[in-house]
């Protein structure tokens, strides 16, 4: 039931996406409209604890590249500028960030791969201070409705540039997905595949860097292991102050009692 259910979904959304490239001939809006029907997918589909929007990570003074979705914690953390059209997120609150691609290319998976790393670096930067950092990082995944490349194809150019810009296993993108052609597995979330836990540089890594799977139902996989590891990803207290520079002038004390 399961699997004709979501298949059936897939079918649905690459028609979408079909039409939606029959109506916006602008490439900008396009993508933009390709990514709320992810998003419009995510909010249906996904718990009501797991919120979806577009916006910003926060990290410490600086905002990072904006986020074509993003998968955050709307019960136990803030939210800044929640209202406007792109949202502020503290790191505690982020789940998931994913990259969407119309047209997923050479040169689109390696600018991918490399905002990957950079956000999981920039990530972890961020909890420096923090008393109880998570255990289990942000994901960071692509999602494509269209793919020049086969899956074999995207794991073979996504080690090309990882090993060529030697990109840490736990700084890759954990999830490639190519509707209705496959996936490539990696990351965290190929820790919790074959270690049971995605933890951070002490757990000893899989034989396995990554798994390409050709499969036609690749939105099933896609939403099936976002949502196993999100679910069983603890919360983490938001302590906004840890998130403050160093040298963040927090006032002089001028009397006590």
């Amino acid at each position: 039931m399961i699997d004709r259910y979501f298949s059936a979904l897939g079918d649905t959304m690459a028609r979408e996406s079909r039409l939606l490239a029959e109506v916006y001939r602008h490439p900008g809006k396009l993508g933009e409209s390709r990514e709320s029907l992810l998003a419009r997918f995510l909010e249906t589909y996904l718990p009501r604890r797991f919120g979806v929007s577009t916006g910003f990570a926060l990290f410490g003074s600086v905002l990072s590249t904006q986020q074509d979705v993003v998968v955050f914690d709307q019960l136990d953390n803030p939210v800044l500028f929640a209202r406007t059209a792109a949202p502020v997120f503290p790191p505690s609150a982020l789940h998931a960030l994913i990259e969407v691609k119309s047209q997923l290319t050479k040169p689109a998976l390696a600018q991918t791969a490399r905002k990957a790393n950079q956000f999981k670096r920039d990530l972890r930067g961020a909890f420096a201070n923090h008393p109880d950092p998570p255990e289990r990082e942000a994901l960071s995944m692509l999602f494509a409705f269209q793919s020049k490349l086969d899956p074999a194809g995207i794991l073979g150019e996504l080690t090309r540039v990882e090993e060529r810009d030697a990109i840490d296993m736990r700084d890759r993108i954990d999830l490639v997905c190519v509707l209705g052609e496959g996936v490539v597995l990696g990351g965290s979330l190929l820790y919790a595949t074959v270690a049971g836990a995605p933890l951070l540089a002490t757990t000893a890594r899989p034989r396995q860097q990554r798994l390409a799977v050709a499969v036609e139902d690749s939105l099933l996989i896609f939403y099936a292991r976002l949502l196993d590891y999100i679910a069983a990803k603890p919360p983490t207290r938001p302590q906004v102050m840890s998130y403050l520079p160093a040298d963040a002038p927090m006032g002089v004390v001028v009397a006590s009692g």
